[in-house]
């Protein structure tokens, strides 16, 4: 499974924003067909813009760029960064800035946990780091925004298939799935959200309960 062509073009365009171009490099890590695909994405809107005749851009424009670009992060020593011994790809590791130590949470699985990575200022999405032991299911839930997962190792199965290291899924808005991982195989998968997921049945009211007391 691969990221759509659409979901790759915004990161050619630079339209993705942090967090789905963190989940996207973690899939081009180890995937060369997309890479072949984003890169011809890439000549063509070079091709375009070589195409345009050459002007400055309008002061105001230029001002409003320089003040979103963020010099690049130093990559951290061994010991003090929190994802050198977590199977998180070397290209989401380059789209993400500096971490701390890794806040984890339980994920209403025994034995599962997971870790908030980044959150988009502007839309505010979120990027997920999650673990969860073999031969476990997690809640069926819904989705009300976008999900992108990318499975970093194991892998895990619900109602459209079955998803190993390196494959990348998407969930549209209104979709709701229940995966349990494999048997023999402990996974960790990278979750980007557009927004929290609803839990249906009982651990749904739980949930509207414990957000009513936050």
């Amino acid at each position: 499974m691969h990221p759509p062509e659409e979901t790759l073009l915004a990161v050619a365009s630079g339209e993705a924003d942090l967090t789905l171009r963190a989940t996207v490099e973690g899939h081009l890590s180890s995937c060369a067909p997309c890479c072949v695909t984003l890169g011809e994405l890439t000549l063509a809107g070079g091709a375009l813009l070589r195409a345009l005749p050459s002007e400055p851009p309008p002061d105001p424009l230029w001002q409003q760029v320089l003040s979103r670009v963020t010099p690049p992060a130093v990559p951290a020593a061994i010991g003090s960064d929190p994802l050198a011994r977590l199977p998180v790809p070397q290209g989401t590791r380059q789209e993400l800035p500096p971490l701390g130590p890794l806040a984890w949470h339980t994920a209403w699985t025994p034995g599962a946990r997971y870790a908030l990575l980044s959150r988009d200022r502007e839309t505010g999405s979120f990027l997920l780091l999650g673990h969860m032991p073999a031969g476990r299911g997690f809640p069926r839930h819904l989705h009300p925004g976008r999900e992108d997962v990318l499975v970093l190792s194991g892998g895990y199965e619900d109602e459209r298939g079955h998803y190993e290291a390196g494959e990348y899924a998407v969930y549209e808005p209104g979709s709701e799935h229940r995966p349990v991982t494999e048997g023999d195989a402990e996974c960790w998968i990278l979750v980007r959200l557009e927004r929290p997921i609803r839990f249906l049945g009982w651990r749904g009211w739980v949930q509207s309960l414990l957000r009513g007391r936050e």
